[in-house]
């Protein structure tokens, strides 16, 4: 997969069962090194229909690329918070179903930054139509081989099947239809039989069912369990698998139940049946196993629904409960609501999309308040109900009538206050929930049988009863509330308590000071109480203890007794800023394999750390009080990594080398530190290294004996000017990244690094030569080595054979002065400086895996090379900023090019015909380009930017560019009173920017709209686009440091205030590609459809406002006219085919009205 340098839309379709979640992950899977911002969101379709649904997979997403998004806008946009970060991201979709879905997830592909992907997955291609996909993949059945490979692999564990078995294996690979995932399960199934009774069984009972029916092949599976294994399949089928349960849930849920879920879920996941992912997340296969299960229970009664085991479907479920239908068959019933609805205006306000209240719309009209509002004794007759989850439902009435038989009770956004005491469950979840206190007095019923209790983000929540009585409580979850005050004494006598979770308790002061009672505690997280000072005394007697974590507490010492925790595994006190020295008896936590004390105050480390013999991560990054580090390090023989990030300590202890077991070594940002220890050539074991930031000239000849070193980050090192010869020996090396280094060459042993993958070189400025052993380099994939001294495209480049992505780019070669004042001498001295003119060698062509090359402002001169339409698999290529005169005719034949970048190119004269595929193509300030070729046929072609090329005299094809989405003439007098007339309605109505030179914004546009309404209120029309129009100049006379370095003018705002608001909630940069290289008006147009940010941030009573921004970055830059116009629902739908020149300019669409502004100027 090529990191390509454009943002791109995926489709992997095909049928249920056939593979498309597994190939996204192993695509994810490859990518996701590339992407510091990713997120792969599973069951898109199912969380969709439910009743927050696309809030749920909003934050997901948000949480996922960890955005800085203001509160009051999650769940209203994802994408503007990208564009901030100017980062890519990777995203994949999985089980998407309507495109509606891309739309409020992604907004708009067109605004996303470059180089990020997003990958989808879905069942049916014709349900994502609508021209948001870049390419469509369907995903064949597997072929006699790789079926045969499979099912072996899940039926024996090997790649084929013995010889004994081979004709049964085949048979059964053909009956499966080539489909993965019933090979994958009936693998299974068959794992632990090695009769051939069973295996000649099993295949009379797969001729039995339809050939490559999935859910036949399935059931033979299912029916193999036994009643146990049954019943919890079901259970999950029907109620647990929506990509967001974690094990560890599912199992206290099943446990609460009476059920070993432990056992039964290792044996669901070795025969398939469900998966385990992300470590801890539960997932079975939405269109195949869980369609499979819920229709075993439909066919239990096909014709009432109360008598069967467990309902899931909301109308079923309300039509059950209003009608007082339910019976004693029912198990498990689930049902969730975000919020009250009490109109269907209320429902439709509530989420957009196919969301559960829509659905009930249909099924009972607008009066819904039974949805939300159940009476307890319709449940009464449901006496064998175990499972109940009533998210954001009223329960009223007398709740006696609450069936005994319940176990699990999630009622997520209860509006009580407290509970009645008559309730009694063992799982007990109410998360999100009105609680001030659980129940009135210390009695319970719930007091005997209570395992689970989970009140996290319970705001409301100030105090804990007593729960003395509550002996068999074995997890207490009170994340996130955030008015608890103290925990009641009690708490510290809960002999069964396993897993206490304080986190975000912000006001929490104080633990109750005797916990000894907590015999059974093995995880304590206090994490975010920042109000919290200590610990109590007695922490040492929880002997039991193996995770504590107090991060952002205001700890400042640990208590004496801490040695005691001789079970104790993790130790995080990450930003406990008042902490400022570790007990001595530290050195006593024998179990300890995690201390994390990042950002603390510790001033020095106790001698007796290097008595954590199991020590296994240690983490010191930003100790600022550290000033050394205790020889006694180096004993930690179990160490397997170490972070010592933003020290102010000057040197490493020699000790650092005995760590033979150490993996991972992270020293950035210690600038103090002049010199690595020799020592750190005995670190055997280690395969990444991070010294980024940090102020050695060199590194010691010892590192060419880190063998097994993978990855090695340098960036930043500005004071390093060589590497060792020996830097060559680490032949395991991976990546390299050696951005912003002084160094002026690179060893010639480099060639030796045949597994090096990654070469970074950024802005090494005093780089000037590539060794000729560069060549070598057979596996190097990607390299970037932008603003160089390096002079020379060397002949031995063409030797990287696997080579994908290069990025040569160099920076302008000189800075215009920044005021006018400056004489011209320095500009001349600063071009006598440029480097010579270079060609593009032919070895080149042997790129033959090159998707991306990037060699802008290289004074590449004369003609490219004919030989570069061997490069087959080319799909960016950026050429601006070069002198190159001529471009080869041979350039039509990079059938898969999507991006081709010119700019600059001043002696460029003609565009030879190029590729039909292209997407992208800028040849912008090309001053003496003349002519371009026809582009009729360049039916994918969505950008074209052609903005001051003053001597382009026409656009030939301009008229048939359907896919044409951005296009830039600024400048371009002789060009655009060629094709003005070309501009029809029809192209302007897909258009999304367009610059053209002129001085003038048509006349029924607005300067601002002072209150945005999204209906035209006498014709009921929502609105369907906002068109934004700009008058610029930019002064020539003046200068600054932007004109050479950015494609656009950005300092044009459009912003949004609400009626209360001094500041804008969203500001939106107007996308002015081209900066001007004369003094004449330039006018731009963007259109911002529904779906984009700025539409969507929009609500009744906005104001928008057009603005230059605050500090310009341009100097000289001047706004001389702008204005707005709304386009609402049928404004721009009169048909292509209608002669508006009969109709009044008022009632003639918007694009046609644009047109002819446009043939007047």
């Amino acid at each position: 997969m090529s990191m390509l340098m454009e943002f791109k839309i995926v489709l992997l379709y095909g049928m249920g069962g056939i593979g498309k979640t597994t190939l996204a992950k192993a695509v994810y899977n490859k990518l996701v090194v590339h992407f510091r911002r990713r997120s792969f969101i599973p069951s898109v379709r199912e969380t969709w229909g439910q009743s927050d649904g696309e809030a749920i997979l909003k934050k997901t997403l948000h949480n996922d690329l960890r955005l800085s998004l203001p509160p009051n806008e999650i769940g209203k946009n994802i994408v503007r918070p990208v564009i901030d970060y100017e980062e890519k991201v990777l995203v994949v979709l999985d089980d998407v179903d309507h495109v509606q879905q891309i739309h409020a997830l992604t907004t708009d592909r067109n605004v996303l930054y470059s180089g990020s992907r997003l990958i989808i997955t879905s069942r049916d291609k014709l349900a994502l139509s609508g021209g948001v996909l870049n390419e469509s993949f369907e995903v064949p059945r597997l072929d006699i081989q790789k079926s045969l490979q499979l099912f072996s692999y899940h039926a024996f564990g090997r790649k084929g099947p013995p010889e004994a078995y081979m004709k049964l294996s085949k048979e059964i690979v053909e009956l499966a239809g080539g489909l993965p995932l019933a090979l994958e399960v009936f693998g299974s199934f068959l794992l632990d039989k090695r009769r051939m009774e069973e295996w000649n069984d099993a295949l009379k009972k797969l001729k039995q069912t339809c050939p490559g029916r999935l859910h036949d092949i399935l059931r033979i599976s299912y029916d193999a369990l036994d009643e146990k294994e049954k019943c919890i399949f079901l259970d999950m089928a029907c109620f647990f698998v929506n990509g967001s349960m974690k094990r560890e849930d599912v199992i206290d849920i099943l446990r609460g139940c009476g059920f070993n879920a432990e056992i039964t879920l290792t044996v669901l996941v070795s025969k398939s049946l469900i998966k385990i992912f992300d470590g801890d997340k539960i997932w079975m296969h939405d269109d195949s196993l869980r369609k499979m299960g819920r229709e075993i229970v439909e066919s239990e009664n096909l014709e009432d629904p109360g008598l069967r085991s467990r309902l899931w479907d909301p109308k079923e479920v309300i039509t059950v409960i209003r009608n007082n239908k339910g019976t004693r068959s029912i198990q498990g019933i689930a049902l969730e609501f975000a919020k009250k609805v009490t109109s269907c205006e209320d429902a439709g306000a509530q989420s957009r999309g196919s969301t559960l209240i829509e659905k009930l719309k249909g099924a009972f009209g607008c009066k819904l308040e039974l949805e939300s509002n159940w009476d307890v004794k319709s449940l009464k007759p449901l006496s064998s109900l175990r499972l109940l989850r009533i998210d954001n439902i009223e329960l009223q009435g007398n709740f006696t009538y609450m069936p005994t038989s319940i176990k699990w009770l999630q009622w997520r956004g209860c509006p009580l206050t407290n509970l009645p005491s008559e309730l009694c469950f063992n799982v007990l979840d109410l998360a999100n929930s009105k609680v001030t206190h659980l129940w009135n007095g210390r009695k319970s019923k719930m007091a005997e049988k209570l395992m689970f209790l989970n009140l996290s983000e319970c705001h409301h929540l100030t105090s804990i009863p007593d729960l003395s009585e509550h002996q068999n409580l074995e997890k207490l979850n009170l994340r996130n509330c955030r008015s608890l005050l103290k925990l009641h004494n009690s708490v510290g006598e809960l002999s069964s308590l396993v897993h206490l979770n304080l986190e975000g308790c912000v006001n929490l002061m104080e633990l109750p000071t005797d916990v000894s009672g907590l015999k059974c505690l093995e995880s304590l997280i206090l994490i975010n109480c920042s109000r919290l000072r200590e610990l109590p005394s007695d922490v040492g007697y929880l002997t039991t203890l193996r995770e504590l974590y107090a991060d952002g507490t205001a700890l400042d010492k640990l208590p004496d007794s801490i040695f005691r925790l001789d079970k104790l595994r993790i130790l995080s006190l990450v930003d406990c800023r008042l902490l400022k020295r570790l007990p001595e008896a530290i050195g006593c936590l024998t179990s300890l394999e995690k201390l994390a004390l990042t950002k603390t105050a510790v001033e020095e480390l106790p001698n007796s750390i290097g008595c954590l013999v199991n020590l296994k991560k240690l983490e010191l990054d930003f100790c600022e009080s550290l000033t050394e580090v205790p020889t006694s390090i180096g004993t930690l023989t179990a160490l397997e990594s170490l972070y010592f990030g933003g020290q102010v300590f000057t040197e490493l202890p020699s000790s650092i080398g005995s760590l033979s077991h150490l993996k991972v070594l992270s020293v950035h940002r210690c600038k103090r530190i002049s010199m690595l220890p020799d020592s750190i050539g005995g670190l055997a074991s280690l395969i990444m290294l991070n010294v980024e930031g940090m102020s050695f000239k060199e590194l010691p000849n010892q590192i060419g004996c880190l063998n097994m070193l993978e990855q090695l980050s340098m960036l930043g090192c500005e004071s390093l000017e060589r590497l060792p010869e020996s830097f060559g020996n680490m032949l395991n090396l991976t990546r390299l990244s050696l951005s912003r280094a002084t160094i002026t060459e690179l060893p010639e042993s480099i060639g030796m690094m045949e597994r090096l993958n990654t070469l970074i070189l950024e802005d090494c400025q005093q780089l000037k030569m590539l060794p000729a052993s560069f060549g070598n380099l057979k596996s190097l994939c990607y390299l970037t080595m932008t603003n160089t001294a390096v002079e020379e495209l060397r002949e031995e480049l063409g030797m990287l054979s696997s080579l994908k992505v290069c990025n040569m780019a160099k920076l302008s070669y000189s800075k215009k002065p920044t005021n006018s004042t400056v004489s011209t001498e320095v500009t001349t001295e600063k071009e006598q400086e440029m480097p010579k003119p270079v060609t593009v060698p032919k070895s080149f062509s042997h790129l033959s895996s090159l998707t991306d090359l990037n060699i802008q402002r290289w004074k590449i001169s004369g003609k490219i090379p004919d030989e570069l339409e061997q490069l087959k698999s080319i799909v960016t290529l950026k050429l601006a900023h070069n002198n190159m005169s001529h471009l080869p005719a041979s350039l039509r034949g990079l059938r898969i090019l999507k991006y081709l970048y010119l700019s600059h190119c001043k002696e460029l004269k003609v565009i030879p015909p190029l590729p039909s595929g292209l997407i992208k193509l800028d040849v912008s300030s090309c001053t003496r380009l003349e002519s371009i070729c026809d582009l009729s046929d360049m039916e994918y072609l969505e950008d074209l930017n052609v903005a001051f090329c003053i001597k382009l005299r026409d656009i030939p094809g301009l008229q048939c560019l359907k896919s044409l989405k951005r296009l830039f003439m600024g400048g371009c007098e002789l060009c655009f009173q060629a094709v003005k007339s070309r501009i029809t309605k029809g192209t302007l109505r897909h258009l999304r920017d367009l610059s053209v030179p002129g001085g003038e914004i048509p006349s029924w546009f607005v300067k601002e709209v002072p209150y945005f309404t999204r209906t035209k209120v006498t014709k009921h029309r929502s609105i369907k686009a906002v068109v934004i129009g700009v008058v610029i100049s930019l002064d020539q006379q003046l200068h600054d440091d932007y004109r050479d370095k950015l494609p656009a003018i950005v300092d044009i705002q459009a912003k949004i205030f609400r009626p209360t608001d001094s500041y804008p909630v969203y500001t939106n940069v107007l996308n002015l590609m081209g900066v001007p290289d004369t003094n004449e008006d330039q006018l731009y147009l963007c259109r911002y459809t529904e779906v984009t940010p700025l539409l969507l941030m929009l609500q009744e009573g906005d104001r928008v406002v057009i603005a230059l921004k605050d500090t310009p970055r341009f100097n000289g830059l001047t706004l001389k006219k702008f204005g707005v116009h709304l386009i609402y629902e049928q404004d721009d739908q009169i048909g292509e085919g209608v002669d508006e020149e009969w109709l009044d300019e008022s009632e003639r669409s918007t694009s046609k009205r644009l047109a002819d502004f446009l043939n007047s100027l």
